[in-house]
């Protein structure tokens, strides 16, 4: 059981002296009051004296003033069969429990017992019986103690069969309490009461009041692996959870209530709203690579993912994001949008070329995402790795206008002879490639400045596609721009094996 004293003017000092041995102190201004229980003690019902002991129980309730070496003390013990006997003592002497003491007593026993919480069990239960939820929730009311409170709470939720209204208002006094430990330990312990369809969200509520990220965290994710088949317990998680200033413990619990999730979109939604306002880069990537993993294809979920990962600022933990939601991709207009915008947003040559090739595996990609896909790789500053990213598109995809347009002006845009040509020869490897195609890839290689590449290539053309008069032509056309004697004399060599020209 906690022992510590909430205090409203002091500092108070709290010692275990042993098995079943309990002290309790609090100090305002100059009067200091200290109560030692040995065993369990039960009160009167007017709260004005010990009305029962443990065998071989004792009580002491002690005051003093500052600067005076003893003042009134009241002092209680129970024999082997727990008959009790009582003493009062005023500085320091035994006297008589006249008037004046009794008035003392009337003072200082309502007091600690209701700082202290000790017999609170007994004592909720008779004033329960006497007044009824009413009167125990007015007798809270009165504690100031965070552990006291704690303590009558849980006794009348655990005992007073409440109401869905009267359960509200135990709500309430729990947002009182301003310990977040003793207010975490509250909400877990009595979770199975509050988690209804009718109370959850004031428990959540009360939850968002702790203040220390930490305990705010271990709350919900308890509150979450208790209920963790209520769609609307996870979602008032993710909720809450928005509240948690602190990266680490965020996204500790929005990865619990993730994998607890089974695709439902108001739960995706809930944790993504909560995530953005994480600003730990890796700690963002971890939590949206979960939801991701758990969207189950919902596009609103995927859409507002990449939404998110658009605001990452480590390219590497962006990249990585785009990937797993390569998986997820869906050829509607906001997730095409949304995910363009993402990886637009990636400075890293090698990071941005690293998710246009992942998605380029993907089987069956429109002529709507070939385009962007072609137009985003056209950015990457790198002649490498943005010829990496071209040579890896099908080649039956380049049958559209619109992409093929998009790609071979990305491709023009390499400076590099020697990436160019090789994404060129990659390209005029197959022999099904439309006409208009080959001769997007004949114009590319006739700007190539290396005259030994462009021969390169264009033989490679004659060769794969010789009987297409168009081909044959452009070919002709493309003869006359070489330069260099040798390799002119090469390629027309080339060109009339192929049957294109004649010598």
């Amino acid at each position: 059981m906690r022992t510590g004293i909430s205090l409203w003017l002091a500092v108070s000092a709290v010692a275990l002296a042993g098995p079943g041995y309990t002290q309790y102190s609090w100090t305002e201004g100059t009067r200091r009051l200290e109560v030692d229980v040995h065993g369990t003690v039960e009160f009167t019902d007017d709260d004005r004296d010990v009305k029962s002991l443990s065998p071989g129980g004792s009580f002491q309730v002690e005051e003093s003033r500052l600067l005076v070496f003893s003042g009134r003390r009241y002092q209680v013990t129970a024999d082997s069969s727990g008959r009790l006997s009582r003493f009062y003592f005023d500085h320091g002497h035994v006297v008589p429990a006249d008037n004046q003491a009794q008035a003392w007593l009337m003072g200082v026993m309502p007091e600690l017992i209701r700082r202290t919480g000790l017999g609170a069990v007994p004592r909720v239960q008779r004033i329960l019986k006497q007044g009824g939820v009413a009167a125990v929730l007015s007798e809270i009311s009165r504690i100031q103690d965070d552990s006291a409170k704690r303590i009558y709470l849980q006794e009348l939720v655990r005992r007073g069969n409440l109401s869905a209204e009267q359960l509200g208002s135990a709500l309430l006094q729990a947002r009182k309490i301003g310990s977040d430990e003793e207010k975490g330990d509250l909400l877990i312990d009595l979770s199975p009461y509050f988690l209804k369809d009718n109370l959850r969200e004031e428990l959540f509520q009360v939850a968002g009041t702790i203040g220390s990220d930490e305990e705010h965290s271990r709350v919900l994710s308890e509150l979450v692996k208790r209920d963790a088949g209520s769609r609307e317990t996870l979602r008032l998680a993710a909720r809450s959870a928005g509240r948690i200033g602190s990266d680490e413990d965020k996204a500790k619990v929005l990865v619990d209530i993730a994998e607890h999730d089974k695709g439902n979109r108001e739960v995706g939604r809930a944790i993504l709203s909560s995530a953005n306002s994480i600003g730990s880069d890796e700690e963002r990537h971890h939590i949206l690579s979960v939801v991701l993993g758990r969207a189950g294809g919902d596009r609103e979920v995927l859409t507002e993912a990449l939404r998110s990962a658009a605001a990452i600022g480590s390219d590497e933990e962006k990249a990585a994001v785009l990937v797993d939601a390569v998986g997820q991709y869906s050829e509607t207009d906001n997730v095409r949008k949304e995910f363009f915008n993402a990886a637009g947003r990636i400075g890293s040559d090698e990071e941005r070329a690293k998710v246009l090739l992942a998605l380029l595996k993907r089987p069956g990609m429109s002529e709507a995402t070939l385009t962007e896909t072609a137009r985003c790789a056209e950015s990457i500053g790198s002649d490498e790795q943005k010829a990496g990213v071209l040579a890896a598109f099908p080649a039956s995809s380049l049958q559209g206008i619109q992409q093929s347009a998009a790609y071979f002006k990305a491709l023009d845009s390499i400076g590099s002879d020697e990436d160019r040509a090789r994404v060129l020869s990659e390209l005029l490897k197959p022999h099904n490639l439309t006409s208009a195609t080959v001769l997007h890839a004949i114009e590319s290689a006739g700007k190539l400045s290396s005259d030994e590449l462009k021969a390169k290539v264009l033989s490679e053309a004659a060769a794969t596609y010789p009987g297409d008069p168009q081909v044959r032509a452009a070919l002709a056309k493309a003869l006359d721009s070489i330069q260099s004697d040798s390799e002119y004399r090469r390629l027309a060599s080339a060109l009339a094996q192929s049957g294109t020209v004649k010598h």
